[in-house]
């Protein structure tokens, strides 16, 4: 096998290495329950994005919770930082850790709490729940919000899926005759091409 071969082949294989670490580095998603009772087309759409792994065991690393509809008392729970159950307790933990919470479903309906309770109490609740959307827990309850929701996730993704190109003594060596010495911020010395770097810095 030429030498260009060889340097090719090596390239392949240390692009297949990284693209697999890439995947350990992937930024998680955690779903409450299981994945298929959330809507089909967000999933799909969370899951197509190369920065995003989609879980539903609980991981501390996870930085979104996805949840489905909440009853009023988990929601008060909630904003009072109160558990009252797994799913409260799991949400706390998210707010707590600067991390957002989406519930896929719409803004709970307070008609007939308006109806039952006592004017002050059902503005008590009222104002409550509003305070949601400051603590960083969104209602999906449309394509809009989801969208605004989700590019907002994206711009905080710091990982950034830079490609690593490898380069070889052979390719460093050519790169040295003319006079190009500076690495591009991707590219990264194979250990011989580093050691032949070394000394040529030394004479």
């Amino acid at each position: 096998m030429q030498s260009a071969e060889l340097e090719e082949l090596i390239q392949v294989i240390t692009n297949q290495v990284v693209a697999r670490l890439g995947d350990v580095t992937k930024s998680k998603i955690l779903f409450q329950g299981e994945i298929e009772t959330y809507p089909a087309p967000y999933v799909k759409k969370l899951s197509a994005d190369d920065h995003f792994m989609l879980e539903t065991k609980q991981d501390s690393d996870a930085i979104l919770l996805c949840l489905r509809q909440l009853t009023v008392s988990q929601l008060l729970a909630i904003v009072r930082l109160i558990t009252i159950d797994e799913v409260t307790g799991m949400a706390i933990d998210f707010l707590l850790a600067g991390k957002p919470i989406w519930i896929f479903s719409r803004f709970p309906d307070l008609t007939s709490y308006r109806r039952q309770a006592k004017f002050t109490v059902w503005k008590q609740i009222q104002a409550a729940l509003q305070t949601l959307e400051t603590m960083n827990v969104h209602f999906i309850s449309d394509d809009h919000v989801f969208s605004r929701q989700f590019q907002i996730i994206q711009k905080r993704q710091t990982k950034t899926s830079i490609k690593r190109k490898f380069i070889s003594r052979l390719e460093l060596e050519q790169r040295w005759q003319v006079g190009k010495k500076l690495l591009a911020p991707n590219e990264i010395l194979t250990a011989e091409a580093a050691d032949w770097a070394n000394k040529q810095r030394r004479k």
